[in-house]
C-alpha cells in the first residue's frame, strides 16, 4: 500500500536517500542491505546485469527499487541502436528478476543521461510512468518539459577523493533532492575503483540516521522519501500512474514490458 501524500500536507523539502550499485558486488550487496536494515536509506539502484543481482534479499526488505542502468559500449553516432537494446535487456531482465517495474530509472556513472540513452530512458519513462534522476540542470530543465518527474537537486559523489557527507545536506533547497550514496564492505577483488569509498559511505548513512534519531537531522526539516512519496500525489507528474503502481512503485507488470523505443 503506498502513503500517497495530499497535496496540502505535501511537505515543502524532502529528502530520497539513495543507494546504487546493488549486484555490483556480494559485500556491497551486504552493506546496502545493512543500511537498509538500519533505516538510513530510502531507495536502491539494482545493476541486473550483474552476476550478483539476488533479488530476494532486496525484496524481502520491502525498499523502494529501481534500475540502475548501465552501458559500457562505445559512445558516439553509432551508439544509438547497442544502447537501446541494452536498455532493453535491462529492463526485462529487472522484471525478470523482481517481478514489476522499476520504481524509478537512473544509470552508472550517469549514463542514463548520455546522448544515445537519454531518449530511450526518457521514452521509457512515459511508457511505465516512473522518475528519472536528472544529473545537471539542463537534463532536468528537458525532462520536466516532456512530463518526467525528476528531483529538483541531485547530491552526492562518484570520486571517493570528494566529501562522503555532501555540503548541501545542511541547507537543503525547497523541493525534492536526491542523496546518491555507494555503500558497502569494500573487497579489492571487485575490481572497483571506489572499493574504499564505499565503507565511508556506509558509515556516513549510518552516522546521519543515529544523528536523525536522537538530535536535529544534517538535513534539518526536510522530510525523508521515496520517489513514490515524493511524485505521486494529487497534481502531481505521477498523479495518472498512482493507481497503476504497487507497494514497490512497481507493481506486478501487466506482461512483458513495453519494447525500448527505436529496438527491433
Amino acid at each position: 500500500m503506498i502513503w500517497v501524500m495530499e497535496a496540502a500536507a505535501r511537505p515543502d523539502r524532502q529528502l530520497i536517500i539513495t543507494a546504487d550499485d546493488y549486484g555490483y558486488w556480494p559485500s556491497y550487496n551486504e552493506g546496502i542491505l545493512a543500511a537498509i536494515e538500519a533505516g538510513a536509506i530510502d531507495a536502491v539502484s539494482a545493476m541486473v546485469d550483474r552476476d550478483h543481482c539476488d533479488p530476494r534479499p532486496l525484496l524481502e526488505t520491502g525498499v523502494e527499487i529501481g534500475l540502475h542502468i548501465e552501458f559500457e559500449g562505445r559512445w558516439g553516432p553509432r551508439s544509438g541502436a547497442p544502447a537501446r537494446t541494452s536498455l532493453r535487456v535491462q529492463l526485462e531482465r529487472f522484471v525478470d528478476l523482481f517481478r514489476r517495474w522499476p520504481a524509478f530509472l537512473n544509470g552508472h556513472r550517469h549514463c542514463h543521461a548520455r546522448p544515445e540513452l537519454a531518449t530511450p530512458v526518457l521514452q521509457t519513462a512515459q511508457q511505465i510512468k516512473v522518475p528519472v534522476r536528472s544529473v545537471s540542470a539542463d537534463h532536468r530543465q528537458w525532462l520536466r518539459e516532456r512530463g518526467i518527474a525528476t528531483p529538483d537537486l541531485l547530491i552526492g559523489r562518484l570520486r571517493s577523493s570528494e566529501p562522503a557527507q555532501p555540503p548541501e545536506l545542511r541547507g537543503l533547497p525547497e523541493g525534492v533532492t536526491e542523496w546518491f550514496t555507494h555503500p558497502g564492505y569494500p573487497d579489492e577483488e571487485s575490481g572497483s575503483g571506489y572499493d574504499l569509498g564505499r565503507r565511508e559511505d556506509l558509515e556516513t548513512v549510518l552516522r546521519a540516521r543515529v544523528r536523525a534519531r536522537f538530535d536535529e537531522p544534517i538535513w534539518g526539516g526536510a522530510v525523508r522519501a521515496t520517489h513514490t512519496d515524493a511524485f505521486s500525489y494529487p497534481g502531481g507528474p505521477l498523479e495518472e500512474a498512482r493507481s497503476e503502481v504497487g507497494a514497490n512503485g512497481g507493481g506486478a507488470p501487466p506482461g512483458a514490458p513495453p519494447p525500448v523505443p527505436g529496438s527491433p
